[in-house]
Parts: C-alpha cells; structure tokens; sequence
C-alpha cells in the first residue's frame, strides 16, 4: 500500500494542496492578539457599609460572605479587605478551571450571596459580584474638554455614555466601561437649621420627596369594549417640578416647598469617588475589550470607524483621544516573529545548501512551510490563537521539524546511490525509517507534554507554545515520510551531489572514536564530568519566575496616607506630573484617582475600589528602552522629591499577576500582635539592599469620630439610637429618595444636609436635631471624641492576616532580595510565635506554585517514555542508554545558561523540559543505525564507527538547523526568549557532541561482555580493522589487547 501511494504523484499533490489551503484558511480566520488570554479565576464582591468602621465591617459583612463562598468547593482561597464604610472579598478559583467553566462558578456564587443577604446588617448595600476584570482592555480612549475655561464634568460623562452605548453595540465587543464619569444626581441640600425650626429632618424630607413622585400606574379601567391604564400627572420629570415639591401646609392656606428650605441642582457628589485626568485635565476614559475568539485587527478597525462616526456629532469643546489601541503592540509583536520565522528560514536554507547541496535542500526546505501550514491548520482546529506564544512555538520547531526531512531525504539518496529506484528507494527508506523517526518524534513530543498539561495561569501562558511545537512534531513526521519521501525519491538521482564533504574532518573524527571506544568506560566518566558542573553551577545563578515585558509603558502608583481624601490625592498627582513631564521621552500621562485604571497590560490587578488616597497613573514613553530607564530614574527622584508619599514605579512583568515582587504573610488572630510582628518585617525588610519601599496591611490606622450617646437623654427625647444614626447618615452622606426623568434616562435625587459633610468636629455637635420633644442640638445628646481606628483588615481564608509587600529596585530579582530578607530574618532571631504563621507570597509563591504543576505530570510523561523508547529499541539496556544522554542534556543545558549568565527563569526551565526530548534525537539515530548492523550489535569497533561516522552528517545537518533556527529567539534580546533559546540550542550542541562518543563508548559496553564469549581469541580476522582505528598505531595488536 505505502508503495502505491509514493507511485501515486497525484496523491501526493492532492495532500499537498490540502495542507496548504487548510494553513492559508487558518491564517485568515485565526484570532491575533499579544499574549494568551488566560481564564479569570478571580472575582471581587464588594459590599457598601457607609460609615461602618473597618471591624464592624469584618464582623457584620466580610465573615458572612467568607462563610457562604468557602463552601463552594472549586474555591480555592477567600481574601477579604474590611476598610471603613467598604467590604471587598477576592474570590480566587482552583487552576483546574478552565474555559466557561467559570461561568458557571460565577453565576452559583451570585446565587449563594443573593441567599444570604438576610445574614447582612441593615444598611449594608446589595454585594456586588465584578468578574469582569480578569482581562487587558483591546482599546481605551478618552473625552476631554477642548474649549477654554472650566471643565462641564456632566457633559464629557454623558457624551461617554454615548459613546459606550455605541461601542457595546459593535459585533465582538465583550465590555466597555467607563472610567472616571461624573455620578450626575439631583442634588437636594436642606438647610437643617430651618428644617428644624419647622420640625423636619433629612429623612422626613426624603419621604416625602419619595412620595410625590408619582410614576408608577395607578390601576386599569376594563368594560366589554375597551381597556384604559390610569397614571397619575406629577412625576419628576424637571427640576422645577422637583423644587416646587410641598412639604408642608401652613396656617394661612399656603405651603412650604422644598425650594424654601433646600437648594435643588443637577450635580455630582460633594466627594466624587473617582477622577480620569487625561493630559493635566479631567476627563472620562472608556475601556472596550473584544471578544477573544475575533481578530483584533478587524475588530479595532470597525471600532475606529465607529470612534470616527461618533466625533461627527460632538461639539468643538468635545474631543476623543486614544490612550492605547492593543492592536498596535499586536502588529508589532508579531511582525517581529514573522521576521524571525522568515530570517530563521534563511539561516537554515543555507546550512542545508552547504551541507547537502542543491536539490536535498530545496526538498527539505520545501517542508519548513507546509509544516507551518500543518500546524497553523491544527491550531485553528484546536481554537489556539495567533499570539506571540504560539508563533514563538513554531520558531522554536523551525529547526527542529526539519530533521526528520533530512534523515528522509539523506536516506533516499543513499538508496539511490546503491541502485535503488525511485519509487523503490522511497518505500525503502519509509519502510526503515517509520518506526525510529516516530521514536525520536514522540520522545520529544511527550517532553512538551507536561507543559501542555500544566494548570493554572502559567500554563495557559506558556502552553500554546508546546502546543504550536507538538503540531509541528506530528506534522514534520507525516510530511517527510508521505510528501518529501516521494519528491526525494522522485527527483534525486544517483549522480546527486551531497553537498560539502570534509574528508579531513571526517578522518580525524574516526581517529577520535577509535580512540575512544580503546578505553569506553574512562571516556564515560570523563564525558560525565560537564553534565555534573552544569547540575552543581546552576545553584549560583539567581531564581526568577518570568522576565519583565519590553512594553514603552510604565506601572506607576501614588499612595498616600490612609485617610486621605480624593481631593488631596489629586492635588498630589499634579505636584507628582511635573516631574514626570520634565522628561521628554514622556509621551502620555494620565491619572486614575481613586481607584485602579483601566488596565492596559493582562497581568495587572484591579482591586482597588474606594482608595480615595490611592491613584495609578498610565505613563506611555517612546520605546521600551526608555521606559526601562526611566523607572529607575523616577523612582530615585520622586521619593527624593515627595518622601511623604509612598510611590511604586515598576516595569510591566510578564506571567501570573502578583501584589507585588516579594510578599510576606502573616497569619493569627490578635491585631495587635499581628501588627507588631508586621512592623518588625517592614523594619528587616527595609533595612534589606534593594528594597524601595514595604507597605503593611495593618499598618495604617485613620482618626475617626466617636459619639457616645447619652441613651436616657435620647429616650426622654423619644428617639432611639437607630433613629439617630440615621438622622446623622441622611444629612452627612445623603439619601437617594427618588428619581428625575430625564428623556430615557434617570437621574437619581440625592437628599442631604446642606453644608454638613464639611462640617468641624465642634460644628457638628451644634448640629439640629428635630426631635418629638423639639428641635435640640447633638451635643444635648451625645459627646464626642477622636480616636483612631484600623484603616483596614485583611483576612485569608478565615484567618486574619498581615501583609507585609516588599517593592524593589529596577533590574534586581526578587528571588535575590527575598533570599537577604530571609537571611536578615535570621540573623535578626525574628521568631513567629505559637498560634501565627509566616508564609511566603509574591513572585515566589507563584514560581514555586507553578514548577509544582509542571512537575506533577512528569511521572506519567516518564512512563510513556519509557514505554516509547523501549518498543523502539526492543531493549532495556539500549533504553537506558537513552534516558542516560536525556539527563545529561539537562546538565549541558544548564551549562549553557550558566555560560550566558542568564536567571534560571521559569522558560529556562520549560527549555530543559523540551531539551530532554530534543538532544536525544542524536542518541537515538546512532542506537538505531548500530542496532541494525550485526557485526556492531557483536561489539566490532570497525562498524561501531563506519555506522557512526555515516551518522554523523545528517546528525549535524539536523543540530545545526535546530540551533539556526533559534538563533533569532537569542538575538532578540530582552530577558524573556533569549535564556530559553540558549538553553535549548546549548544543550542541543553540547549533547550532540558528546552523544557521538559517549553513546558509541555506552554501546560498546554493553554488547561487548556478552559476545565475547562467540569469538575466540585467536581469530585475528575481525581484529585488523581495529588496529587501523587505534589512530595510526604502527603494529598490530592482539585480541585480547583490544578488548
């Protein structure tokens, strides 16, 4: 049959075709995108308390919902941050999650909350459960106002409702959200002194503002002919109609209208939560993601359209800039991969050209893209993405998909040479070559296996690439047996030159190998010597988890005290823009205050809502270079220039999100000691080389005002403490009571005491009470004091806990500075005591998390190994020689790493995963070739090396394109590719050469003992070749010399 189809060229041009349209359709169909989008296993719900102090709000909120999520059983970790007046639990779900299955999760947590919100106090508000934030947005722009003057706050935020209407109407939008919008309400501010005085309060006012808003039907009138809806006239639907609203009715037949003692105007909150500042003025940003499954240039393109479809409409005071468009660090990416696949092309055409000629390169070099088509149509099949991991996964296997080409096409030419015919020599070399080429394919396909299986984050990060290699494995393999086998058979012909010969080079490689297997066992220990030193210098590189991104963006955070109000974080971030602005490699900056930005980078957190003292700033500079050296330049002349305020300049990182590079936990119960325990880890860790700054969880406490309540006072005054407590919150923070129509939309009216929110402690105790008895002032009832109060608390899977995040400078390892943290801890003699716990977070966590994964499945890649390598060899001893080579590539590998002097990252370490499968190829090549020759399998030296030596040229070809093929990941520079790359070709190389004379040696050993006893010694027959081989040796030797 396979006869057949190799003297079927119609079939072999039918598979031909169709590899190359089903690769040129996934082409056009796949989706683009910078990195993998990695499944959300993270989600806030956060629960509103206003004016609940941090513990009241641990007790009451965050330890009820903790209890109702943790009994989801998917649910891996609960962390709940209590700060006053707000509750934000982290959801965090097992790595076994995937895909939808989220969904699903997500939608049962919502559930399990809704049932409890019994177990909630009264006033709390409605949990709110975000999964949305688990994503980069693909786009983010922004209005701002272009007109002199004032800012009209109100407009920009409707214009960017608009905006976001119209963009969550376009085909493949996922989310837009609007950041930095103005909450518009109608803002009623009652004067509470002549409320008073008439016998009203805040909460009075509100009811019956409540009341008069009539926009609810009042029934339906129905007879045998027709139906009639009744509806009241009356409701708000105009400011005025909201101003002439009666309260009361006086003597004289008049009224009292909340205009008389109230001013009513459209605006925002006395204290916004959150402010955009877009180029040095406020603004409002709108984030949009697409859905993953689009591309992103088709997708960006119809939005830009929209974008420019909707400034068509605005007034001139009105614009839209764009702050980031994904789709330009897209085309970036993978233009500069393209061009690596392209120049990688090249290196290995002329490698092929100089080492097997002509037409035995252009056949081989016929395979490198219809291999990529192959697998370009597998990831389309697979729903696997066109991203800078899976592209880099075909770079990676553009010099390794060709070997099974030139073992093809060397072993055709040889069945040409010795007569064979086309067709013949074809069905020769697939009849010999099927088994030992899907050995050495499936050998180094199962080492990618544990990357593939890997959960969590890092692996849906780094799998793709096994992913693009293991399809480009399978397909190299079908390829070259079923397309380049007959093309070879077909146009080589026995007067086909094979390319540059070194006859010298091949005679001293002889001498060599004679001279080796004269004493194998010594070579075999000498030849261990390297791969040891690569085991033991490993231990003097430093750790590191994934290398920085090359993006020309900057993380930029400004945090101020606890406490601290919107208004003063604003006023910082201006004195912060100045210096910042003085660099003219600074493109863009702009400020999210209050909360976290809209992010722009797929590991980056989102967990800072209601910090009024927080703010992050987006900074865009003219290239990553610059951007790398302004970080450090920042840092050191912002924390000279503000030593007040804590700010935290870090370049974009690469691989699961952290809070920050080193994180230290402690867990227990009593706050107080928690807290002294975490001061004295901030105190080592600052005292530690490198470390920039430490934030403590519980460091913080903020003033807060205390009344204590006379309650026999408050019962002959007959209102309770509850009644007060409302009374006080409706006049400071206000209370929505109803609703202005405003065309489609509903402005919600806000009641509140006029002035009151920015009242002095001293103010507020004259504040008017209008009780039953009479209107009284609060300090008749209540005296007050200011004490402090925890900021906020922190609790980790039902345990209170203290944070202690370590922040370092630009350019040093984590795993450096926590490897000094925990020296000075012990030499500090920082001793945790009975009933808490110190545990280690950050970078570290992470890196020892994931490894933990990668390693797991190895047991079972091990066993498919062995039972791999063992039915291709049908031998144990062989085997093992095997897997012998495979640990020592680990060895040379890190050899390699630690001559580059590169961390010993996690892509170093998936390149010594992958390494193990690749170097063995040569092993496995010589095993075969020697075990298909009788008198090698007896021990004869002569053949050992005639078959290795005829080995040697494909084995270089295909050592020499694999390395060739990541010398663009080498050259590419940066931190993240170059240490795997190196890894992998320094391996390959060092293996390779030691596999041509440590595998001969091995081979020798093994076979030699036991067929000895066949050939006595006094047969000098098979003898004469070795004394040629003992490297010009004038005299013959014996027998038993030899051996």
């Amino acid at each position: 049959m396979s006869q057949n189809l190799l003297n079927n060229p119609r079939m072999v041009a039918l598979a031909f075709a169709l590899i190359l349209v089903a690769g040129l359709a996934a082409i056009g169909s796949l989706p683009r995108m910078e990195d993998p989008q990695m499944t959300n296993r993270h989600a806030l719900v956060i629960t509103a308390f206003p004016g609940a102090s941090a513990e009241r709000i641990e007790t009451l909120v965050s330890e009820p919902l903790e209890d109702v999520i943790r009994r989801i059983p998917e649910v891996v970790h609960v962390t709940s941050h209590s700060s006053s007046g707000v509750s934000i639990v982290v959801v965090q779900l097992k790595d076994e999650i995937y895909g939808d299955e989220n969904v699903v999760l997500w939608a049962e947590i919502r559930d399990k909350i809704e049932q409890s919100r019994h177990l909630l106090p009264a006033g709390a508000s409605a949990p709110v459960v975000d999964t949305e934030r688990g994503h980069a947005f693909t786009w983010i722009g922004a209005l701002v106002w272009q007109a002199d003057g004032e800012v009209d706050e109100l407009r920009l935020g409707r214009y960017a409702e608009e905006l976001a209407s119209r963009l969550r109407g376009l085909s493949g939008t996922d989310l837009v959200k609007l950041y930095g919008a103005p909450a518009e309400e109608v803002q009623v501010k009652v004067d509470v002194v002549k409320a008073a005085a008439v016998g009203l309060d805040v909460p009075q006012i509100a009811a019956l503002l409540s009341n008069s808003d009539a926009k609810t039907a009042a029934g339906e009138l129905s007879n045998a002919t027709q139906r009639l809806s009744l509806e009241l006239e009356g409701g708000f639907d105009e400011l005025e109609r909201v101003r002439r609203t009666p309260l009361l009715t006086l003597a004289n037949g008049g009224s009292l209208q909340l205009q008389d003692i109230a001013e009513i105007y459209r605006g925002e909150p006395d204290s916004p939560s959150e402010f955009a500042i877009i180029g040095g003025q406020r603004g409002v940003a709108v984030g949009s993601r697409m859905l993953s499954d689009r591309r992103g240039d088709h997708w960006t393109e119809r939005l830009q359209q929209e974008v420019a479809e909707f400034k068509k409409t605005l007034p001139e005071e009105v614009g839209v800039q764009e702050l980031f468009v994904q789709e330009r660090y897209n085309d970036v990416r993978l233009s500069e991969l393209v061009n690596n696949i392209l120049l990688g092309f090249i290196f290995i055409f002329i490698i092929l050209l100089y080492t097997l000629g002509l037409r035995s390169a252009v056949i081989v070099a016929v395979s490198l893209p219809l291999t990529m088509m192959f697998s370009l149509a597998c990831m389309r099949f697979f729903d696997l993405p066109i991203h800078q991991m899976s592209v880099t996964g075909l770079i990676v296997a553009l010099g390794i998909m060709v070997d099974n080409a030139i073992v093809v096409v060397d072993t055709v030419m040889r069945n040409r040479r010795n007569g064979y015919s086309p067709v013949a020599a074809s069905a020769k070399a697939l009849r010999h070559l099927w088994i030992p080429l899907l050995g050495s394919t499936l050998t180094t396909i199962l080492t990618f296996m544990p990357i593939v299986l890997m959960a969590g984050p890092a692996g849906e990060f780094i799998g793709p690439l096994a992913y693009a290699v293991i399809f480009s494995l399978a397909g190299s393999w079908l390829i070259s047996l079923l397309i380049i086998a007959p093309i070879a058979g077909r146009w080589l012909d026995k007067k086909q030159r094979s390319g540059t010969s070194h006859p010298k080079l091949d005679n001293y490689f002889r001498s060599i190998l004679g001279w080796v297997l004269l004493r194998p066992r010594r070579v075999m220990l000498l030849a261990s010597i390297l791969p040891l030193c690569g085991f033991f210098l490993i231990s003097t590189l430093p750790e590191q988890f994934f290398p920085p991104s090359d993006r020309d963006m900057i993380n930029f955070e400004l945090f101020l005290p606890a406490g601290t109000s919107i208004h003063r974080t604003l006023k910082a971030t201006e004195e912060v823009s100045t210096l910042i602005n003085a660099h003219p490699e600074v493109r863009a900056l702009n400020w999210f205050v209050g909360q976290n930005g809209p992010s722009f980078y797929y590991n980056l957190k989102d967990s800072r809502d209601g910090s009024s003292n927080y703010a992050q700033a987006m900074i865009t500079v003219v290239d990553f270079k610059a951007a790398n050296r302004l970080v450090g330049e920042l840092q050191s002349e912002l924390d000279a220039a503000f030593p007040d305020y804590q700010i935290v300049v870090q370049r974009l990182a690469q691989g699961p999100p952290s809070n920050a590079p080193v994180e230290l936990r402690l867990y227990g119960n009593d706050i107080a000691q928690l807290k002294r325990l975490g001061d004295q880890l901030r105190r080592i860790a600052l005292e530690t080389e490198d470390v920039i700054h430490t934030r403590d969880s519980l460091a913080e406490v903020v003033p807060k005002v205390w009344l204590d309540i006379d309650e026999s006072e408050a019962q002959r005054s007959k209102v309770g403490l509850k009644d007060l407590s409302r009374l006080l919150a409706a006049s400071v923070d206000g209370v929505v009571s109803s609703s202005l129509l405003d065309r489609t939309e509903q402005i919600p009216i806000r009641v509140s005491g006029a002035q009151v929110k920015q009242l002095s402690v001293d103010m507020l105790m004259s504040f008017p009470l209008a009780l039953p008895t009479g209107s009284r002032p609060l300090s008749a009832l209540a005296d007050v004091s200011l004490r402090p109060a925890q900021a906020k608390i922190s609790r980790r899977d039902g345990m209170r806990m203290n944070t202690v995040e370590v922040y370092i400078g630009n350019g040093v390892l984590p795993a450096v500075v926590l490897n000094r943290i925990k020296a000075n801890i012990e030499n500090e003699g920082f001793v945790v005591p009975g009933g808490y716990k110190l545990e280690i977070g950050g970078e570290a966590e992470e890196r020892n998390n994931t490894v933990g994964k990668l390693l797991g499945s190895v047991g079972i890649i091990l066993v498919l190994l062995v039972v791999t390598v063992v039915m291709a060899f049908d031998s144990f001893r062989l085997s093992a020689l095997v897997f012998i080579v495979a640990i020592q590539s680990a060895g040379m590998g890190m050899l390699s790493l630690w001559l580059a002097q590169f961390p010993f990252g996690f892509t170093a370490i998936i390149g010594l995963m992958g390494l193990m499968g690749l170097a063995v190829n040569a092993a496995i090549v010589i095993l075969t070739e020697l075990k298909a020759s009788p008198l090698a399998m007896s021990g004869n030296r002569v053949e050992i090396v005639e078959t290795v030596a005829i080995c040697t040229k494909h084995i270089s070809s295909t050592t020499i394109t694999t390395v060739v093929g990541l010398l663009p990941l080498i050259l590419s520079g940066g931190g993240f590719w170059p240490p795997f790359a190196i890894v992998l070709a320094g391996g390959t190389v060092l293996t390779t050469i030691l596999s041509l004379f440590f595998v001969p040696a091995a081979f020798l050993v093994l076979r030699r003992p036991y067929f000895l006893k066949y050939f006595p010694k006094s047969q000098p027959d098979n003898e004469q070749p070795d004394d040629l081989l003992a490297g010009q040796a004038p005299q013959r030797k014996q027998v038993s010399d030899l051996a």
